[in-house]
């Protein structure tokens, strides 16, 4: 049976009920729509050290990556759920309400009476307690946000690695088709020399097997160039089609514009996404921490309520109220020490953090300053197997060395141009990775 409100009770119910009707109800379209948002720009992307590899292809996949790559994304959105909290004031509290009673005593008529209540509640901040716990939801949105920092470096590195193997392989394959062209022109020689008798059929051997290593590597390098493809598809969330008529023409291998005897600066490592991480985390366990220590202090509360009856009558109340934590069976003392205990595990966390940074930094470094020496050596390597080749194909027309010769130094000179093309991707992977170690500090010189 509905129970119908009296005048005074429609003015208490019917604004509660114009809120509840204005509210909007969850939609999975938009939903849906704030997810597929792109992702803010923050100082990652600002500080675009991959722009010391001057390659306008990979600044384009970079870019598209730190938009659409749905990990980014997903850390954007902590960003959002840990900002949600930062405004609440914990132990304050306004509800309303709206009822009806029906009572019947003995042989008396039912009598009904609807009533609406608002009531509300207060923690008066003595010793800060409101404060501490804004403090920690605060530093947990600031960890959120570094935490969405580091899947950008993450993300713009393993772009950036992803491509460089790409321009390795296909730069692999270039060269191993030249050597292709090479033999098979030894082959021809050797052939027409076998032909006339002027040489065995063990060169010719040897020379069809040189063709025929020369042809078996391209499957193994056209398959490399398409799982990098297909990454970077799945990296910056394109068409694996669109992508690989992008780069299937090729282009030179990536190198960065830096000189590492300019040193690293001393502030890249607190720039470090992840060291921020650690900090803010030691931030939010300090500030609960004090929040325990304030839970065993007394509180006051302040409680009133105002209620609405038929025929306009009202009632209302108000007064203060202290809590004493006295017995609690030792709960409060436990949340303390566990609290501590939290703030002193983040503690060594942070020191570790740091502690590995300094580390990964200086291996990073030291690696790419060393790359310029191996580079140089395997330069000089590629010119000196081409100059043996020359004399040996020479010495070969004037009867003073066997063909095998030849051979030999065609497969020196393929596998000192590797070892170059090698050299160079591994320099290039070198500053990617003192990049992330120093996020981003490293700029072109």
């Amino acid at each position: 049976m509905a129970v119908p409100f009296s005048a005074p009770m429609r003015l208490m119910v019917l604004p509660v009920l114009a809120l509840a009707a204005c509210a909007p109800a969850p939609v999975t379209d938009s939903v849906i729509r704030a997810a597929a948002a792109p992702a803010p720009v923050s100082a990652i992307e600002r500080n675009v050290w991959w722009g010391a590899f001057n390659d306008p292809k990979l600044n384009a996949l970079v870019a598209t990556g730190l938009r659409q790559n749905l990990t980014v994304r997903e850390a954007v959105e902590r960003i959002a759920e840990a900002g949600a909290y930062t405004g609440v004031t914990a132990g304050s509290g306004l509800t309303l309400g709206a009822g009806s009673t029906r009572l019947r005593t003995d042989d008396l008529p039912i009598v009904k009476t609807p009533a609406a209540a608002l009531e509300g509640t207060w923690l008066i901040d003595i010793f800060g307690t409101t404060g501490l716990n804004r403090q920690a939801a605060v530093a947990r949105r600031d960890r959120a946000y570094f935490g969405a920092d580091a899947a950008r470096l993450a993300l713009a590195a393993e772009i950036a690695t992803t491509y460089i193997d790409l321009r390795y392989a296909q730069e692999v394959r270039a060269l191993t088709r030249r050597s292709l062209q090479s033999r098979q022109q030894s082959l021809d020689l050797i052939s027409s020399q076998f032909d006339m008798g002027a040489a065995t059929r063990l060169d010719v051997l040897r020379a069809r097997q040189l063709v025929a290593a020369s042809e078996a590597r391209q499957p193994a390098l056209e398959v490399a160039f398409d799982r990098a493809v297909n990454r970077l598809a799945t990296l910056t969330l394109q068409p694996a089609g669109l992508l690989q008529a992008q780069l299937q023409r090729g282009g030179p291998q990536p190198k960065a514009r830096f000189v590492s005897s300019k040193g690293v600066p001393a502030e890249a490592l607190r720039a470090r996404p992840d060291v921020q991480v650690a900090e803010r985390d030691f931030a939010e366990k300090m500030a609960l921490v004090g929040v325990a220590q304030r839970d065993m202090l007394p509180s006051i509360s302040l409680l009133g309520s105002v209620t609405a009856r038929p025929g306009g009558g009202e009632g209302w109340s108000f007064g203060p109220r202290l809590n004493l934590p006295l017995f609690t069976g030792g709960a409060n003392r436990a949340n303390l020490t566990a609290a501590q205990s939290r703030a002193r595990q983040s503690w060594l966390v942070w020191q570790q953090t740091v502690l590995e940074a300094v580390e990964e930094t200086r291996n990073a470094l030291s690696a790419y300053q060393r790359d310029s020496r191996n580079i140089a050596a395997q330069q000089n390597l590629v010119s000196l197997s081409q100059e043996t080749i020359g004399l040996a194909r020479s010495s070969y027309q004037l009867g003073e060395t066997d063909f095998l010769s030849i051979l030999d130094t065609e497969v020196n000179l393929q596998d000192a141009r590797e070892a170059l093309a090698d050299a160079e991707r591994q320099r290039a992977i070198n500053y990617v990775r003192l990049s992330v170690a120093t996020a981003g500090s490293v700029l072109p010189r």
